[in-house]
């Protein structure tokens, strides 16, 4: 077990326990977001790139308890938690999670999975002041750019299998570049998030399939906050009762 001091949490009112860091990055809303838009069904494979301490793909396997989870990381301690998450949430069976750099990981199956879900550091490299935490650090900053995260997903999926990421808004037009400039995507699916009524979206969820040329569809999107700062029905639905976006 990681010799880091750790916190006990949970997600989803409890039904997804989870230790994470005690100083560093944690799982947030968008956690809960990415598991809610993969439609998984029975005795598929997903691949959590980047997973941390395992909690999106924790809720994943909790909605849809007979899949298959793999998670990679780059951080061992990270690595530590989400082998104990998984037992700590008696799911460990379904699980595996491996210590790696996307950029050079030669452990994990090409051409294998139904499902790729990403929580990609969301600020580049050099554009930033990274945090002095080493955790929060590499979470926050680009060491392999999007591009690199998306080739990187492009590989381990089945053909005409799905991509699903969240990212800052502001950054859709470079994804939308990436997905689909070597037609290593397509049938693009686009989600915002809005904080709340009358807002600009801060996030947004992306779909696309490996090597699938549908339009591109715009969907209507969520607004996560009521007016008073309280969660919306929508919001409340995956947050606290394992829903889903569709």
């Amino acid at each position: 077990m990681t010799k880091i001091k750790f916190i006990e949490t949970t997600l989803q009112r409890g039904r997804v326990k989870l230790l994470q860091p005690e100083k560093g990055f944690h799982a947030s809303l968008d956690t809960v977001f990415l598991a809610a838009a993969p439609i998984v069904k029975s005795g598929e494979k997903i691949l959590d790139a980047g997973c941390g301490i395992g909690s999106a793909g924790l809720c994943l396997v909790l909605r849809q308890s007979d899949i298959h989870l793999t998670g990679i990381d780059i951080q061992q301690e990270l690595i530590d938690l989400a082998h104990h998450n998984a037992q700590l949430n008696n799911v460990a069976d379904h699980c595996r999670f491996f210590c790696a750099d996307i950029q050079n990981e030669k452990i994990i199956e090409d051409n294998f999975f139904d499902h790729v879900i990403i929580n990609p550091p969301y600020l580049k490299d050099n554009h930033h002041t990274p945090s002095p935490n080493k955790i929060k650090a590499l979470a926050h900053g680009e060491k392999a750019d999007l591009n690199m995260w998306i080739k990187y997903a492009h590989k381990k999926l089945k053909q005409g299998k799905t991509l699903t990421l969240i990212h800052r808004a502001d950054r859709l037009d470079e994804i939308i570049t990436i997905l689909i400039q070597r037609r290593w995507f397509g049938s693009l699916s686009i989600y915002p998030l809005f904080p709340r009524h009358g807002d600009e979206a801060k996030r947004v969820i992306i779909q696309a399939r490996k090597e699938r040329y549908k339009p591109l569809r715009l969907m209507q999107g969520m607004i996560i906050h009521n007016e008073n700062g309280s969660y919306t029905a929508a919001a409340k639905n995956i947050l606290e009762k394992s829903g889903t976006l569709e």
